[in-house]
């Protein structure tokens, strides 16, 4: 649990840092047309609202459930991984310099390779806490009791 609960902090972070460095290049590009600068912006704020939401989860304001009885972090990952693969890919094979491509292509992997791992540990825990409870009849601990815990 919590490896899960480091991971989500991750992606989190890494997920805030990438789309607000995003609206900051948006916001300052004078050559975007109204309607192109909107649609970026929404895109981003898509992103930041799916990750504040996923903060919420290990601070246990979601009834205090545990991590994997909810269907947010599996919605999350997969957002994030079909946009970077669709847009990595257009930004990839498309009219782009060298630099750029690189620096998309980094970003890309590094969330598309974050969102992965935490689905991947998020299902492991949901069927811990599955077998766990089935087989025992004993509540698995909440992802809220872990929060704060950084000294394990």
């Amino acid at each position: 649990m919590r490896v899960l609960v480091r991971l989500l902090w991750l992606t989190v972070a890494w997920t805030a840092v990438v789309w607000v460095g995003r609206i900051r290049n948006v916001v300052g590009d004078d050559e975007l047309t109204a309607g192109v600068r909107t649609w970026r912006l929404l895109v981003a704020i898509a992103f930041l609202v799916l990750a504040a939401l996923l903060a919420t989860l290990p601070l246990g304001l979601w009834h205090r459930r545990p991590l994997g009885s909810t269907r947010l972090v599996a919605v999350f990952c997969l957002w994030t991984i079909v946009f970077w693969t669709v847009r990595g890919g257009g930004m990839l094979f498309g009219d782009h310099d060298v630099g750029f491509k690189v620096v998309h292509t980094i970003l890309a992997l590094a969330s598309i390779g974050l969102a992965g791992a935490l689905h991947r540990v998020d299902r492991e825990v949901a069927r811990t806490v599955a077998s766990g409870s089935a087989s025992e009849g004993v509540s698995a601990p909440s992802v809220g009791d872990l929060a704060l815990d950084v000294d394990g």
